[in-house]
């Protein structure tokens, strides 16, 4: 079930990235919507009370790397995922107690462009956005460039 799932993809981040446990990053729920990922302010913070740039990073970061592992679960694969580039924009501070990022969701044809690789060359490119959602805009915007190399 996708409970399990997203239980299983928390297990293995705490184990395989031990900041993530530090942090208190948490799978938070998997829609259509995308995934999405919380961590606290109070072990995030930063000199003026709002969270840290380099948590927040990591938080995209880490969702980005969430919404790969569930696609490769999803399509009955494995692989080991990495990250290859990202960019990421502060547009405003963020003070909220709880911080959510959401990844988009990856589109039908992205879908199948990325399992037609992974099964033709072993190794496959996912270009994943996530937010951090503000009051009337996202307060972060971060993208991902993820490479699978297939198990």
């Amino acid at each position: 079930t996708e409970n399990t799932l997203l239980a299983e993809l928390q297990q293995v981040l705490e184990r395989e990235i031990p900041m993530c446990a530090q942090m208190g990053i948490r799978v938070h729920q998997h829609t259509e919507d995308g995934l999405e990922m919380r961590l606290p302010l109070d072990v995030n913070r930063n000199h003026q009370q709002t969270a840290f740039s380099g948590s927040l990073n990591a938080l995209c970061t880490i969702t980005g790397w969430g919404t790969a592992f569930l696609l490769l679960k999803e399509l009955d694969r494995s692989g080991n995922i990495v990250i290859r580039r990202s960019s990421i924009k502060y547009q405003q501070p963020v003070d909220s107690s709880e911080i959510t990022a959401r990844c988009h969701p990856i589109g039908e044809s992205d879908r199948d462009y990325f399992l037609e690789m992974l099964d033709e060359k072993g190794q496959a490119k996912l270009d994943l956005a996530v937010e951090i959602p503000g009051d009337d805009k996202p307060d972060v915007v971060f993208g991902g460039s993820y490479v699978v190399f297939g198990g």
